[in-house]
């Protein structure tokens, strides 16, 4: 990278090394949803902290969604790098339409809880009802990031530019990712693997970006 480069390049890592770890620690403190519609809108309304959890998701994804493109600097043009942006691209598409199940809990899911507790029978039959949307939103959006990941990894094994493993994260998000997406039932939280995966590749990536040195400028 050029220092004007790197001036953009590690900002936007930062967002993404950020956005990272907002996710993961938003995934992990996710109540699991098990059973029927009633049984879920039980638990959701029984996380006090579930609307916050999904605001921290939606927020860490969409500072991921901008930081990825710190990577769009990282390679030449003639050696993996516009095969690279086409990968950042289909992630980026990828995680925008996984979002959509998060908005989904956020909003309706959330409030379909509360009814749910107060009394209203009727909420878990809608709640059956409208749910797949999102779940289905996100089973596209993941098998998007899965595409786009083994892009990226294509693209680090042509240029030659960061160490194979780096490379080869972004190859077990996609691979591994697809064989989920393709396999799994989309109410398991399978389907998410791509997403889960890939946090690896943006961590290292990220990091990576920041740790860079800079070059010289020509004498």
């Amino acid at each position: 990278m050029t220092n004007d480069e790197a001036r953009i390049a590690r900002p936007l890592a930062a967002l993404l090394v950020l956005g990272t770890l907002i996710v993961a620690a938003a995934g992990l403190v996710h109540p699991r949803l098990m059973g029927g519609g009633a049984r879920q809108l039980a638990t959701i309304a029984a996380s006090p902290h579930w609307r916050a959890v999904h605001l921290g998701l939606l927020a860490g994804t969409g500072l991921v969604i901008a930081g990825i493109w710190s990577q769009a600097f990282r390679y030449p043009r003639d050696a993996g790098g516009e095969l690279l942006r086409v990968g950042l691209a289909v992630v980026s598409i990828g995680l925008a339409i996984h979002a959509l199940n998060i908005v989904y809990m956020t909003g309706a899911g959330h409030a379909m809880a509360g009814f749910h507790a107060a009394g209203d029978g009727g909420m878990a039959t809608l709640f059956d009802a409208t749910h797949p949307i999102g779940l289905m939103a996100a089973r596209f959006g993941n098998y998007l990031i899965a595409i786009g990941a083994m892009l990226l990894g294509w693209a680090s094994t042509r240029a030659g530019v960061d160490p194979p493993w780096v490379g080869g994260l972004a190859w077990l998000a996609g691979v591994g990712g697809l064989v989920a997406v393709a396999l799994a039932h989309e109410s398991t939280q399978y389907i998410l693997a791509p997403a889960a995966l890939l946090i690896g590749w943006q961590l290292a990536a990220g990091g990576r970006t920041l740790l860079a040195r800079r070059s010289r400028p020509a004498a």
